[in-house]
């Protein structure tokens, strides 16, 4: 058996396991008061059953030998998406919902519209970004805030500015 099989297989183990303690973990999570309402277990549940199901995969079919996970140029984009959401951590805290999800909606649809939309220029993407930034928070904001009446983070500095 080669040794990037063992590691699959090993993976598969791993998040199987990992599957089961969040499927169990999510039992201990208390129900709503709603008839009906699953409450807050239900994306624990989901995602539990997804990995379950990976896992899984990994087992049976383990895959075969690669040359590697990425290069170096991947490995460049995946940190520069990280540093995104990291950067929308941030942008909540100061700003709340409002402030900060239209600029990382725009900001990450043009990191990847280079991707997507290379018959493009660099000012239509923008443009494109920039609309998909402010039509996407708008329906976000509608959506969860008006909706289904969540409460987003303000930000301190939004908190700051209505006093």
């Amino acid at each position: 058996m080669e040794a990037n099989s063992k590691k699959n297989r090993l993976l598969g183990f791993i998040s199987l396991g990992l599957s089961v303690w969040i499927a169990y973990m999510s039992f201990q999570l208390k129900a709503t008061a709603y008839q009906g309402d699953p409450g807050p277990k239900m994306f624990p549940l989901i995602g539990a059953f997804i990995l379950a199901v990976c896992g899984i995969a990994l087992i049976v079919f383990p895959g075969k030998k690669e040359k590697g996970f990425l290069t170096k140029e991947q490995w460049f984009s995946c940190a520069k998406l990280f540093s995104m959401y990291v950067l929308l951590i941030v942008l909540l805290y100061l700003f709340g919902f409002l402030g900060a999800v239209p600029v990382m909606l725009f900001i990450i649809t043009f990191m990847l519209s280079k991707l997507s939309l290379t018959d493009k220029s660099t000012g239509q993407r923008f443009v494109t970004s920039l609309i998909f930034g402010i039509v996407g928070g708008i329906v976000l904001y509608l959506l969860y805030v008006k909706l289904l009446g969540a409460k987003m983070p303000v930000g301190v500095i939004m908190k700051m500015l209505q006093k």
